[in-house]
């Protein structure tokens, strides 16, 4: 299942386009805030016909010009049971090979709790590939939040529903 999740967050980054190595717009969302700054995200599926839900806080804990560290904490909220994961370290490297094509983007505000808050929106269609399903993936991206990812919808041929995830709550320094 946190593969799933990785897919949910990797695509809510967007690594995306395709070639060489380039600047890493996932990196360039953490690199502008400094250490100590954080996001809380829910993240919504079904699977065998159950919903799901997660909560996410990811913290940034360093920035080099060629990284950022994040540490992620994750909570899996499954009817009556909650499930709670170790933290996690996850690495960002300022350079990488994006993959998919954007099909729309374009300026946009939307309300993430209770704020209005500008964003750019992005579609973005990857390819199908070995052991790799075609993914849909519409995020809007704000400077305002550590890691940009205000909401994102993941659609894929092999899944019944979307994964959706808001930002719940930030404070970026």
């Amino acid at each position: 299942m946190s593969h799933v999740i990785g897919i949910a967050l990797s695509a809510a980054c967007l690594l995306l386009a395709q070639g060489q190595e380039k600047d890493n717009p996932e990196y360039g969302y953490w690199a502008g805030c400094k250490p100590g700054s954080w996001v809380k995200n829910r993240i919504e599926m079904e699977n065998q016909g159950k919903k799901i839900e997660y909560e996410s806080v990811t913290r940034l804990i360093e920035v080099t010009p060629d990284k950022v560290v994040l540490e992620i904490l994750m909570k899996m909220n499954t009817g009556d049971r909650t499930i709670d994961s170790p933290p996690k370290r996850h690495e960002i490297k300022s350079k990488s090979v994006p993959q998919g094509k954007t099909v729309v983007e374009r300026d946009e505000e939307i309300s993430v709790s209770g704020k209005t808050i500008p964003c750019r929106y992005h579609e973005i269609e990857t390819e199908a590939a070995e052991k790799k399903p075609k993914l849909t993936i519409k995020a809007w991206m704000s400077k305002e939040i550590p890691g940009g990812a205000a909401k994102s919808e993941v659609l894929s041929e092999q899944m019944k529903g979307p994964i959706r995830t808001i930002a719940l709550e930030w404070d970026k320094k």
